[in-house]
């Protein structure tokens, strides 16, 4: 296999002249495994030249091109062309691909800095340095890898074509380092087309990036360009990962560099993890999820959900700054967000955008205003009505009951009780209601409410979550609210049976008229095995609490050839018998 690779490597290159000859020598698969001692010399070489972290900006594709606005508020600009990628931002630099060409613009300004021929390619992803720009560039559906190096005059000083699929680049000290295979990553002197070192990686890795000034690379994790690379082979290098958890949609820190990412945002780009590395944690201790409008913050040690952030539009990119976090709105909206989620402000890119990139570059956020609870963030997320974000809330709505403030019973009722619910939702939450041990008051007002087109409650209250609840907590308050359900027809048979269930438990003699009435009501025509589960119920409260009257009711039901035949099975374990027969018995 490694013979068939390095054939095919050897046409590529000689299918190309100049330095597009030198594919072969940087992308070998022949190559030996050196222990990690070529990647710690190019470091010892190059690790300590400057690299500039850049501003932190914002850059959303319109219809008319790009639309950029720098984070700390200070500055704006547009560019105007058809943009056939997501454009790529690195340090000073903002890279895209428009009309056959690749150009490079000026990140504070917008000022074009140079264009050159795509040769029919479309954009990967790109790294500056502060003098070259490194380009990846492919075809959209995958295949024909091209790399250019190119310097601030426009002159490409390295272009070579390789075999396999090349992700997106990163450039310093003249040192291009390139992921190739998901496995390496190759350190392309670009002044003399040769490779000075190669980095093999024991996971994933597409991408070489610079974060705030520093080298990464990876995907699903970053391996930090620092004196320990040379130790990445056997695991001992600075490695930033984020918690395991199971999050909406499966969100990914990074998208596969090897890919052109479409101008428009994908589900992928809206589903997305943003962190900011430093050294071998999470700078800030947090790390952000987003999925569509709603963006979650996260504790880096244990994925611990702190605060949610609802936008008014989708998230189509973002990222995490010193400080906090800056997400792109489909709506053109940059929102600045500090580690425990206040609001720190925003910038506007004009208008509606299709996609987005954010670089944090040098850019640190001020504490914003102070968020609310964390219930209420949540509840916020849930008011959203859009069948694309009910598995995020979903998630939430979990969340949210394990918390115990008891406004959570609140919100719990209100989304029970609002016809707009998604059904999903409605059973988690009436599951999670059942469950409540606080909020009695808020229990307590949501049953005095019934059923009434005409005052707008078009739904009646969550009877039988509220009436497991009330039960376990001994409530008995609740004894004549749920009562008067009882003979409420509006509610399910489900709700009727788990009052029932309640009341067998709380009711006491001020019930006795109401469990009377739905006693005699249903005794004879339950249809349904919850309403018959009901009626049992009903009967061992009756005669609990209706004396000598409730007992016999009770006796002559169970006697009644009209009488159910399962409730008339119910009820025989609770017949007492008549006085007059308790004295012949004792005779």
């Amino acid at each position: 296999m490694r013979a068939l690779a390095a054939i095919g490597l050897s046409l590529a290159a000689t299918s190309c002249s100049g330095a597009a000859s030198q594919a072969g020598r940087v992308f070998t698969a022949n190559w030996q495994n050196d222990g990690g001692k070529g990647i710690a010399a190019v470091h010892t070489a190059v690790g300590s030249a400057p690299l500039a972290p850049g501003p932190g900006l914002a850059v959303g594709v319109t219809k008319s091109g790009l639309s950029a606005a720098l984070l700390d508020g200070k500055g704006s600009w547009k560019y105007a062309g058809k943009v056939d990628a997501l454009p790529t931002i690195s340090g000073d630099v903002v890279v895209l691909t428009t009309g056959g060409e690749v150009v490079a613009l000026d990140a504070r300004t917008g000022a074009k800095l140079w264009s050159v021929s795509s040769q029919g390619r479309s954009l990967r992803g790109a790294g500056d340095d502060g003098s070259t720009t490194v380009v990846s560039l492919g075809a959209p559906g995958g295949g024909r890898s091209l790399l250019l190096a190119v310097v601030r005059d426009g002159k490409v000083t390295l272009k070579l074509e390789p075999e396999p699929e090349i992700g997106t680049p990163a450039i310093q000290g003249g040192i291009a380092f390139v992921p190739w295979s998901n496995q390496y990553v190759s350190a392309v002197d670009v002044a003399a087309g040769s490779e000075a070192g190669r980095l093999l990686l024991r996971e994933q890795v597409s991408h070489a990036v610079n974060v705030s000034g520093k080298l990464y690379f990876g995907e699903l994790s970053l391996i930090a360009f620092d004196e320990r690379i040379g130790q990445a082979t056997a695991g001992g290098a600075t490695r930033v990962t984020l918690p395991m958890r199971e999050l909406p949609g499966k969100p990914a820190w990074f998208t596969d560099g090897a890919t052109v990412q479409p101008k428009s945002g994908t589900a992928r780009e809206r589903i997305r993890l943003y962190a900011r590395p430093d050294g071998a944690a999470i700078g800030g201790g947090r790390f952000a999820a987003t999925y569509f409008r709603v963006v979650m913050g996260l504790g880096a040690t244990d994925a611990t959900l702190n605060w949610v952030v609802t936008a008014d539009s989708d998230v189509l990119g973002g990222a995490a700054a010193k400080g906090g976090f800056a997400f792109c709105t489909a709506s053109g909206q940059v929102l600045l967000r500090d580690e425990t989620g206040g609001d720190a402000g925003s910038v506007s890119l004009g208008g509606e955008v299709s996609g987005c990139v954010v670089q944090a570059g040098s850019f640190a956020l001020s504490t914003g205003k102070p968020p609310l609870p964390l219930a209420q963030q949540i509840a916020r997320a849930l008011e959203a009505r859009s069948a694309d974000m009910v598995v995020a809330q979903r998630f939430l709505l979990r969340e949210l009951g394990a918390l115990q403030d008891a406004f959570v019973t609140k919100v719990l009722i209100d989304l029970a009780e609002n016809p707009r619910t998604s059904p999903l939702l409605l059973e988690d939450g009436r599951q999670l209601l059942a469950a409540r041990r606080s909020g009695a008051e808020h229990m307590l007002e949501a049953l005095s409410k019934h059923y009434d087109f005409l005052t707008d409650t078009v739904r009646p209250p969550p009877v039988g979550p509220l009436a497991d609840a009330l039960a376990a907590m001994n409530e008995k308050r609740g004894a004549t609210l749920l009562a008067k359900h009882l003979n409420d027809p509006a509610n399910s048979a489900d709700d009727i049976q788990r009052a029932a269930r309640a009341l067998d438990k709380l009711a006491d003699s001020s019930e006795a008229d109401e469990l009377k009435t739905f006693f005699a009501l249903y005794r004879a025509t339950a249809d349904q095995k919850e309403l018959v589960s009901a009626v049992i119920s009903v009967a061992r409260a009756i005669v609990r609490v209706g004396g000598d009257e409730g007992k016999r009711i009770v006796r002559d039901a169970a006697r009644d050839p009209l009488t159910h035949p399962d409730i008339q099975a119910g009820l025989a374990p609770l017949v007492v018998p008549e006085p007059a027969d308790k004295a012949a018995q004792q005779k």
